[in-house]
């Protein structure tokens, strides 16, 4: 038997256990992480055992075989996990076998494991390539002649290397790499099954269609989603057939007509497509259609993702339907809307945000920025700086329309607009400009109204003289300043004497007109006390309260009311005194003489009596009874300031 018969059936032991690894290799990995490269172990030691059994032995004591091969190999795919059972038998079967090479096949045996585990560390991150195999072959060449070398003197390397250790070594590097390559192998096609796997895992899951036609359109695989899609049960009921055989014939043509502008485009293409399904119901889908090119690059079929986007358009639609009605809304309102960012650029207006403003309308767009539209306002005159100064002015009427908040201001044409802001959570702002001149003249009008209408209900309307409401409020108002500052107060109770009989001679409309000349006499002279109120008690008296002066400028005052009625010179045929005249009674709110604020109408009003009983036309003032006494009783029962309002 020759050196290549017999290492060749070493070759195919290498085959042999090479192939029962890639065959069971699946099953060790589902077993456990550690199956496989131990499996790779024990199959590369029985390797070793059935090679070391068939030797060829070319000097005494000197055996080869392709032991390193299986050692090599589980170093370099198994790692220190796998080369241990093939290194173990490697050992016990060189021992066993003995002869004068034992120690040179011990070395041979741990160096080829030694290089081929330091190969293994390098690659074990990125794993075992096609370069890194070739290196590793080498290496077991070298760990398995390297040893001969040293044993074989140098005068017989010419006799042995050609016809023995070159071949040996040759046969190591190519035994190496087959079986290496056919591991390699097995293990892409492993990687490769698994991805094919998970890929197929995603596809089906896929809410999305995903399906790969022919050239002729017909289904050629397809996910769950598709089918379902297509209203069949699985996706084999998809398989062979076409669009046509799914749609009407017009929708099933348009989906071609897509499917032929592929082919003729040879590049991916991406199309919405609307049809109506055989139920009714409209339906939109976003297609992607990409050509399978072979590796020529010739378009051999079509792949399509479709993604029912039915819902989205509905919702585009609804969402484009609101924008308009809220355009619509927005342009058709009476006020002025504008949105401004945060450094008070213009993002959005309305048509009537421009006509509050037509001298600056040209400047207010999209883009524009506040402080600049304010500026340029008071420059052409719509707005007005205060004081002259522009720049004060438009930085606070930028920071008071930025901040939420109610202001209003007045444009140069005399409009009133008032601005609402409404900051935004981007730190921008929404202000709402609403023309609010009309309710600015309603409001000074309004309170022109008020005036009147208190006016008139402090005031007599015949006299015009205030009236016995305003005279009380009068009253309790001026006696308690008066208490709490210490100031003498005098009431001049007045009545026109014998006005009945007047009445009665002249008519009613006569007696009117007489109280209101009177009166206008009277209220002439008060007048010259800026203080003092008149006002018309009931009937024809009048009461005077003066505050401030002293009990002889009251009985001054007093007798220049009388004096005025008589310089009216009114005719009065019923009385004694041939023309008309009044009688006055004197009282004086005073710690000096001991008056009290209760017993001052009385007082007054006794004074007037008095006045009557004498003669009338004089004045008359009661006489004190006992002293002034401050008690909380000459204090108004509440603490509120009655609001005085008289006319004199």
């Amino acid at each position: 038997m020759t050196l290549w018969n017999d290492l060749l059936g070493n070759l195919a032991v290498v085959a042999i256990c090479t192939s029962l690894w890639t065959f069971g290799n699946r099953r060790f990995a589902r077993l456990h992480r550690n199956a496989s490269p131990l499996a790779l172990g024990i199959i590369m030691a029985g390797g070793v055992v059935c090679v070391m059994m068939l030797p060829f032995e070319f000097m005494t004591g000197i055996f080869l075989d392709l032991r390193y091969t299986f050692i090599g190999i589980s170093a370099v795919f198994g790692g220190p996990l796998a080369v241990v059972p093939s290194l173990v038998a490697a050992l016990l079967m060189r021992f066993k076998l003995g002869g004068t090479g034992v120690m040179l096949g011990v070395t041979h045996i741990l160096l080829t494991a030694g290089l081929c585990l330091s190969l293994w560390r390098m690659t074990r991150a990125k794993g075992v390539s096609t370069y890194s195999l070739t290196v590793a072959a080498a290496a077991v060449c070298l760990g398995g002649t390297a040893g001969f070398f040293i044993v074989i003197p140098a005068d017989r390397w010419s006799e042995v290397f050609p016809p023995v250790l070159i071949p040996f070594a040759c046969l190591l590097f190519v035994s190496t790499a087959i079986a290496g390559l056919a591991i390699l192998q097995e293990r892409r096609r492993m990687l490769v099954t698994d991805e094919n796997r998970i890929y197929r895992a995603i596809i089906e899951a896929l809410p999305d269609c995903l399906n790969a036609k022919d050239m002729a359109g017909r289904f050629v695989a397809a996910n769950p989603a598709t089918a379902a899609l297509m209203k069949v049960s699985d996706v084999s009921s998809l398989l062979g057939k076409t669009d046509a055989d799914f749609y009407p014939p017009a929708i099933a043509a348009e989906f071609r007509k897509v499917e032929l502008e592929l082919i003729g485009r040879g590049a991916p293409l991406m199309v919405e497509q609307k049809f109506r399904r055989p139920d009714g119901q409209n339906t939109w889908l976003a297609t992607l259609k990409a050509p399978i090119l072979d590796e020529r690059g010739a378009v051999t079929g079509i792949v399509t993702h479709n993604r029912d986007i039915t819902i989205q358009k509905q919702t585009e639609l609804d969402l484009a339907t609101a924008q308009t009605r809220l355009a619509d809304a927005v342009s058709s309102m009476a006020d002025g809307l504008a949105m401004f960012d945060r450094d008070g650029v213009l993002l959005f207006r309305n048509e009537r945000y421009l006509e509050l403003f037509p001298l600056t309308a040209d400047i207010r767009g999209v883009g524009s920025r506040l402080k600049d539209v304010l500026k340029l306002a008071i420059e052409r005159g719509e707005e007005q700086a205060v004081a002259g100064c522009t720049e004060n002015t438009v930085e606070r009427s930028y920071a008071s329309l930025m901040s939420a908040g109610k202001r209003q201001f007045r444009l140069a044409d005399r409009r009133w607009i008032e601005a609402r802001t409404r900051e935004c959570q981007d730190g921008g702002a929404m202000i709402v400009f609403t023309d609010v001149t009309a309710a600015k003249e309603d409001e000074v009008n309004l309170k022109a109204l008020n005036v009147h209408l208190v006016g008139l209900a402090t005031t007599d309307s015949l006299t015009g003289l205030a009236n016995r409401r305003a005279f009380d409020a009068a009253f309790d108002d001026l006696t308690r300043d008066c208490l709490q500052a210490g100031d003498d107060l005098a009431l001049l109770m007045i009545d026109v004497d014998w006005f009945k009989a007047y009445n009665d001679t002249y008519g009613h409309p006569a007696g009117d007109a007489c109280l209101k000349t009177i009166s206008a006499a009277l209220a002439r002279t008060v007048a010259t006390y800026p203080r003092a109120v008149i006002a018309r008690y009931g009937g024809e008296e009048i009461a005077v309260i003066v505050p401030g002066v002293r009990e002889f400028q009251g009985s001054a005052l007093a007798s220049s009311l009388c004096e005025a009625v008589r310089a009216c010179a009114l005719p009065h045929a019923a009385s004694e005194k041939g023309i008309v005249t009044v009688s006055v009674g004197s009282a004086l709110l005073s710690k000096r003489t001991g008056r009290r604020r209760g017993d001052l109408l009385a007082d007054a009003d006794a004074g007037l009596y008095e006045a009557k009983a004498h003669g009338r036309d004089q004045v008359r003032s009661a006489q004190a009874p006992k002293a002034f006494v401050a008690s909380p009783s000459d204090m108004p029962l509440s603490a509120e300031v009655p609001v005085r309002s008289v006319s004199i």
